[in-house]
């Protein structure tokens, strides 16, 4: 992808566990990121796919932007199956709280899924900063933000920070 260093130096032996001990830090006070990125997928190790990228995109985000990054979706389908209707509500119910008590939403990867229309439609609800990282879901994120009553000037596009927007496919840390 054009401008996107796919040697980024920050992904270095034992990157998750680092990723893991941010939520140990006892300085818990930094700017709340969500990570929006695509979950659903064909097969099985699609989604894990998908979700190693969405630890990718949290553990960029903590690195390089100096924010308490979360995605519920990164670790969740380990522990609930998507295919048990109260299970994947009750999924879905904790991203949205977690969604709640976030400050900014950052729009990841390179496709807008079903879920992830939910979740800006609810961060344009409440009023929350989002960031767009792909210049082509930009105008889409805009118009998703008018569609829920939201004010399209709080959707930003930040070009700098273009490892947020590889598709999961090309993430391989």
């Amino acid at each position: 992808m054009k401008g996107v260093n796919m040697s980024i130096d920050i992904f270095k032996e034992n990157w998750e566990t680092a990723l893991e001990m941010q939520f140990q830090k006892p300085n818990r006070c930094l700017k709340k990121a969500y990570i929006c990125s695509p979950l659903c997928a064909k097969t099985d190790m699609e989604m894990i796919r998908n979700m190693r990228a969405a630890r990718a995109y949290m553990f960029y985000a903590m690195k390089q932007m100096n924010v308490l990054a979360r995605a519920p979706h990164a670790y969740l389908p380990a522990l609930l199956c998507e295919k048990l209707p109260a299970e994947r509500a009750m999924a879905l119910e904790f991203g949205l709280r977690l969604l709640e008590n976030s400050e900014v939403l950052f729009v990841c990867g390179d496709r807008i899924s079903n879920g992830m229309k939910g979740e800006i439609g609810k961060a344009a609800v409440l009023n929350m900063d989002i960031t767009v990282f792909d210049e082509s879901l930009y105008p889409a994120v805009r118009k998703l933000v008018t569609q829920h009553g939201g004010n399209k000037a709080k959707v930003t596009l930040d070009e700098k920070n273009a490892f947020l927007s590889l598709p999961p496919e090309i993430i391989d840390c």
